[in-house]
């Protein structure tokens, strides 16, 4: 993941879950105070403390703003929770749908694989 923006301005973060977007502040919090996590997400502390008690979360353009405040050491973590909960979603789907839609999933992921 790279750090400009129009990199991640494409990074398609309307996908990722509420709880992996909380789970991404989470990670960001535990590396810098509550008011340095809201001055880089561009909101205020009551925003930060919503998100961490889990009764408002980030919106994509937070989001984008939060991947693009990474430090470099938490950018494998980060990847790591997006890359989980699109992958679980991916096979929540799998498995919630008849045979022949199986078929569809895993020919498109096969084209992506290649």
């Amino acid at each position: 993941m790279s750090t400009s923006r129009e990199t991640t301005s494409k990074f398609p973060v309307h996908w990722i879950s509420k709880e992996a977007r909380y789970k991404l502040v989470e990670l960001m919090l535990s590396t810098r105070s509550l008011t340095e996590l809201a001055k880089a997400l561009g909101v205020t502390p009551t925003a930060v403390r919503k998100y961490v008690k889990r009764t408002a979360h980030p919106s994509d353009e937070i989001l984008v703003k939060a991947l693009e405040a990474l430090a470099p050491y938490e950018r494998d973590s980060a990847m790591s929770i997006i890359i989980n909960d699109l992958v679980g979603a991916i096979k929540a789907l799998y498995e919630s749908v008849e045979e022949k839609y199986k078929a569809e999933i895993r020919s498109k992921l096969a084209e992506i694989v290649k």
